[in-house]
């Protein structure tokens, strides 16, 4: 199982839910809305988007190496890239989420 399943799941509804903040600390919290500003208020800054696969997106603090922000360990896992890291809190999301 690729490690971007891992941030899927459905809510009470039986209804998927695929946009979750991923925290540093390696928790995740679903997210419904996921409009530019709220999308800034969850990585705590300007977004940049990255894709981890055809149809998944983190997104994340375009500045948050310049903010010293702390690696994400577990985006930096889906994002698979050995020589870059993944820092602060991301949302991980659909590309229809984020269009």
């Amino acid at each position: 199982m690729p490690l971007w399943y891992i941030a899927s799941s459905s809510n009470e509804k039986g209804e998927n839910i695929m946009a979750h903040i991923i925290k540093v600390d390696g928790s995740k919290e679903a997210i419904a809305d996921t409009e530019l500003k709220t999308l800034q208020e969850a990585v705590g800054g300007y977004i940049e988007i990255v894709p981890i696969s055809m149809s998944r997106y983190i997104v994340l603090d375009e500045e948050g190496k310049l903010k010293g922000k702390q690696v994400n360990k577990l985006a930096t896992m889906m994002y698979e890239n050995p020589n870059d890291c993944i820092v602060g809190d991301v949302v991980v999301c659909n590309q229809d989420e984020i269009d």
